[in-house]
């Protein structure tokens, strides 16, 4: 039997994955934003520091991999914001702290 589509499940598979820049996890850096379920079809925000940051798509096949392994049935769409100023601060102290280097 397969676990049930949950926002709450959803969040707990992309708050783990860790940013491929940065060693954080999306939930350390403050990415995520609302997430929706309507019937197995997820809508996903992705915040981001800047606009059009040039790695938006592999950060959303990142999370659409990470939500496929285990709900591959659902489909995955995303839209991206920008981070409040506060988050966007802490976001950048803990890429210079953490920066693992480019993709």
């Amino acid at each position: 039997m397969s676990q049930e589509v949950s926002t709450e499940r959803i969040a707990e598979i992309i708050n783990r994955i860790e940013h491929p820049e940065i060693a954080a996890t999306f939930h350390e850096l403050g990415m995520l934003g609302n997430i929706s379920n309507q019937e197995g079809r997820i809508s996903v925000e992705i915040r981001v520091p800047f606009p059009n940051i040039p790695i938006k798509d592999y950060l959303a096949g990142m999370v659409e991999a990470a939500i496929k392994k285990e709900f591959p049935d659902v489909t995955v769409s995303f839209t991206f914001s920008v981070m409040s100023d506060e988050v966007r601060a802490r976001f950048l102290g803990m890429a210079r702290q953490r920066w693992k280097g480019e993709i």
